[in-house]
């Protein structure tokens, strides 16, 4: 579970890249008509853009993972 609050902890540095290089792998897949690794790509770019989102909205490195803590406490209970 650690390895789970470090990345949501530190998401804008995996996060940032992941959705660089997925949207031009997708862009390149695209052209290509390599739709099962176009859709690969879109769906990493997805997760890191729904991870970003989640980073901001909870506020930061702290309070996302004390979110995320809560949450993870209140399913396991």
């Amino acid at each position: 579970m650690d390895q789970i609050y470090f990345l949501t902890r530190y998401t804008p540095f995996w996060a940032v890249p992941l959705l660089m290089i997925g949207g031009e792998f997708a862009y390149l897949f695209w052209v290509r008509k390599k739709k099962m690794w176009m859709l690969l790509c879109v769906a990493s770019l997805t997760v890191s853009f729904v991870a970003l989102i989640y980073y901001f909205w909870a506020g930061g490195p702290e309070k996302s993972v004390q979110y995320l803590m809560k949450l993870v406490r209140f399913y396991t209970d």
